[in-house]
C-alpha cells in the first residue's frame, strides 16, 4: 500500500533514526510492513547507515526508496562523517545522491561556529549543484532558555532557499505551527511531524497525544497543493518489545498523517 495522501500529494515517510540501536534490514522491513512506500535514512554510528550500498540493498529487499537522508548533525554523531560541520554536510549529500534521495536534512551551527557559517555561504551552492541534492535547513530549538543554533526563528530560516520543518521543535521554541507553515511554506521542501508533550522536551510524541493542532495543521498542508515530503519522526521505543507491536504503531501513525492530510480531521 503506497504511503501518500493523494497521487498528487505529500508522501509520507517513516524516520530509521529513532530505531538507531536496531539492523537497518529490521528498520526497513518493519517499516514497509507498516505500510510506508518511502523512508528517511539517519546517518548514525551504524555503519550500515554509512554506506550507500547497504542502505539501497536493504531499502530495494523491503520494498522501500529513500527520498530523504538525515546527516549526522546530532551532538551524539559529532564523530560520524568527520568533526567539521562542512565535511558532514558534503559527505552526507554525497550519500544522499547515490541513494537517490532528493533532500538532505541537515541541522545549523552553533552561533559561534562562523566558519561553518560562511561555508554554507560561499561553498554549499557548488555541493548542491554537484550532488544534485536538496539542502534542506531544519529548525532546531533553544535548550535550557539558550539559542544555541543559528536557525531556530522563522526569520532565521527564511535566512536559506530550502527548508525543514519540525513540529516537534517549533513546540519546544514556541513557535506556532502555522505562522511558519504560512511565511515559509514556499521554501520547505520537507516536513517533521510529530507531536509535543508541551513540557519544555523535544517529545517526538504520537500524532494527537500532545498539544500540537496537528490534525488541522496538515489538513491545511494536505489542501494546499504542497507536494514535499512528510518524515514521521516518532519516539518509537514504547513499541520495540516485539515486531508486530512496532508495526502497529508506525501504521496506526501512517493512517492518522494521511487522514489528516485529506482533511479528515477526527482520525487525526
Amino acid at each position: 500500500m503506497a504511503s501518500a495522501a493523494s497521487p498528487a500529494g505529500p508522501t509520507v515517510l517513516a524516520a530509521t533514526g529513532p530505531l538507531f540501536m536496531t539492523s537497518l534490514d529490521y528498520v526497513m522491513e518493519s517499516i514497509a510492513d507498516a505500510g510506508f512506500s518511502g523512508v528517511e535514512v539517519m546517518v548514525g554510528q551504524n555503519a550500515d547507515t554509512q554506506d550507500p550500498e547497504r542502505i539501497l540493498t536493504a531499502a530495494s529487499q523491503a520494498g522501500l526508496s529513500v527520498p530523504a537522508v538525515h546527516g549526522p548533525f546530532l551532538l551524539l554523531l559529532r564523530n560520524v562523517f568527520g568533526t567539521s560541520f562542512a565535511s558532514k554536510a558534503t559527505s552526507s549529500m554525497e550519500l544522499a545522491a547515490e541513494v537517490g534521495a532528493q533532500v538532505m536534512v541537515a541541522h545549523a551551527p552553533f552561533r559561534w561556529e562562523w566558519r561553518a557559517r560562511r561555508w554554507l555561504a560561499e561553498e554549499l551552492p557548488a555541493v548542491a549543484a554537484e550532488t544534485g541534492v536538496i539542502f534542506g535547513m531544519e529548525n532546531l530549538y533553544p535548550v535550557g532558555g539558550r539559542a544555541f543554533s543559528s536557525v531556530i526563528t522563522i526569520e532565521e530560516m527564511d535566512a536559506y532557499d530550502h527548508l525543514v520543518m519540525d513540529t516537534s521543535h517549533c513546540a519546544v521554541a514556541g513557535i506556532d505551527l502555522f505562522d511558519m507553515w504560512r511565511a515559509l511554506s514556499h521554501k520547505i521542501v520537507h516536513l517533521h511531524v510529530a507531536d509535543n508533550f508541551g513540557n519544555g522536551k523535544d517529545s517526538h510524541a504520537p500524532i494527537g497525544s500532545g498539544t500540537l493542532p496537528l490534525g488541522p495543521f496538515l489538513a491545511e498542508v494536505g489542501a494546499s497543493g504542497w507536494t514535499g515530503t512528510i518524515t514521521l519522526e516518532l519516539d518509537c521505543r514504547a513499541y520495540l518489545e516485539t515486531r508486530d507491536s512496532l508495526v502497529q504503531f508506525l501504521a496506526r501513525e501512517r493512517v492518522k498523517a494521511e487522514n489528516a492530510l485529506a482533511g479528515h480531521l477526527t482520525s487525526a
